[in-house]
């Protein structure tokens, strides 16, 4: 949980409008602050699982063997941030469309 933590923190400090739209279309205005960053970093994980899935799909094998082993060797979400933006084209572009389309399936169950 605490990889999840850092590097949510790392990515969403430049999503802001899309975490005040999570926020907003959850309605978790009301909600003390602590209950609100652990929604919230729920919900990043779920983001950061799709990032990976969509990133583990095009990137090299070799890449992934070394990805592969940052996390086996337990390295800090720091290098795994890192490595992830050194070596993903596009990743925080890639993060930022995953977090949308979270976003937007929510506001869609929302309309249902």
């Amino acid at each position: 949980m605490y990889i999840y933590k850092v590097l949510l923190g790392k990515l969403l400090n430049g999503m802001n409008p899309i975490k005040n739209n999570i926020i907003k279309t959850l309605n978790l205005d009301n909600l003390p602050e602590s209950e609100k960053e652990d929604i919230i970093i729920r919900i990043g994980s779920l983001i950061y699982q799709n990032v990976l899935m969509r990133i583990l799909e095009t990137m090299p094998d070799e890449k992934q063997d070394e990805f592969e082993k940052l996390l086996d060797e337990n390295s800090g979400p720091e290098k795994v941030f890192e490595f992830l933006n050194t070596n993903v084209e596009n990743f925080e572009k890639i993060v930022t469309e995953e977090a949308e389309k979270f976003r937007d399936r929510l506001t869609m169950t929302e309309k249902e």
